[in-house]
């Protein structure tokens, strides 16, 4: 059960590795790149406000309201995630 749970991270971590290739070097035949660097080197308000709209986006009301309903199960979930790993 481990050596799966350990190939399905490494899977992922593969997934995340050539997305991000991917997205670099898109960005960098578009020419965004330079774009991006001049942003970054006049200032970071950009990043504040990427981060407060997806805080806002996944942070909601009706997020709250099925967690509050179903906090059991992913009690539950951690319990057999941390068993996994404890073995």
């Amino acid at each position: 059960m481990m050596g799966f749970i350990t190939a399905l991270f490494w899977f992922a971590l593969a997934l995340l590795a050539i997305g991000t290739a991917l997205a670099f070097f898109t960005s960098w035949r578009d020419g965004c790149l330079g774009r991006d660097i001049a942003q970054i080197k006049t200032g970071l308000g950009w990043v504040f406000l990427r981060i407060k709209n997806f805080a806002q986006q996944i942070f909601n009301r009706t997020v709250y309201i099925h967690v509050r309903s179903h906090w059991m199960y992913y009690a539950l979930a951690l319990g057999f995630i941390a068993v996994a790993f404890s073995t």
